[in-house]
């Protein structure tokens, strides 16, 4: 009997020991991607530290970022329901961010809600000579940007109205819908093809291509877009770039283990 007692303790002292291990790797994970680092802040071997998070990856609890290092994986990111910290979420989609900027040669813009605004988040330029005059920490209107119009349009009537109320709706060009019922006729224009445009509404010779990224319980927390000079993305190139965005947005929806509901 003895014997029995003494091989059930360890058998439950290496599961514990097995169970610590991996819980010290998520923990770690959710704000460092190296394999050798997390092994440090561990105290695991390197090699312990990477088999495990293989194994995370196969079982969709961790996934490889494309330099050699992880980020948390979408199962996990559903599992806890939790929102990420803002630079936790910036790292999982950077990843993807970049990938778009590749894909694209023009400008790529991040931004998260922020109470009546967008903020954004990461900003990548593109590959022409010239530079956006936007930048990370600032905050733009949602009524007539790309970004916060992909936000709007998932957003309840009733919130958006209220918004209006509060804001005014202000006109940033000559171009800016601030007429109310033609703001939500577009909102719903926005919501069925799944992409919005700004097209010099909130800064005169910049036309935008945006789409919505979405939490765990399914709500726009941001969007991404893409930005160049008006004379370079004309309707054509508008049409063959919303497809590109509105997937580079599910991406990163699903990254952070978020949902939509429609």
């Amino acid at each position: 009997m003895a014997g029995a007692m003494t091989a059930d303790a360890t058998s439950a002292h290496r599961r514990a020991s097995a169970a610590g291990k991996l819980t010290a790797v998520v923990e770690v994970l959710a704000h460092e991607g190296s394999t050798s680092r997390i092994a440090e802040a561990t105290g695991l071997a390197t090699s312990t530290v990477h088999r495990i998070l293989q194994e995370l990856v196969e079982l969709g609890w961790a996934r490889e970022d494309g330099e050699h290092g992880y980020l948390l994986g979408p199962r996990l990111l559903a599992l806890t329901g939790h929102r990420s910290d803002e630079g936790t979420i910036v790292r999982l989609a950077h990843p993807v961010l970049r990938a778009l900027n590749e894909h694209t040669g023009i400008a790529v813009h991040f931004a998260l809600r922020s109470g009546d605004t967008c903020v954004y988040v990461d900003k990548l330029d593109g590959l022409r000579p010239y530079r956006m005059r936007s930048r990370v920490g600032l905050a733009i209107p949602m009524h007539c940007t790309a970004i916060g119009k992909s936000v709007l349009a998932h957003t309840p009537e009733s919130e958006v109205r209220a918004l209006a109320a509060r804001t005014g709706l202000p006109g940033m060009t000559p171009h800016t819908l601030t007429d109310l019922d033609r703001l939500l006729a577009e909102l719903r224009a926005v919501r069925r093809r799944e992409f919005a445009v700004d097209a010099e509404e909130n800064e005169l010779g910049i036309r935008c291509v945006g789409a919505p990224v979405f939490d765990h319980r399914g709500r726009p927390i941001g969007g991404i877009s893409v930005s160049a000079l008006v004379h370079e993305m004309g309707p054509r190139d508008v049409r063959r770039l919303a497809p590109v965005v509105a997937a580079a947005a599910g991406e990163i929806t699903a990254a952070l283990g978020g949902r939509v509901l429609d």
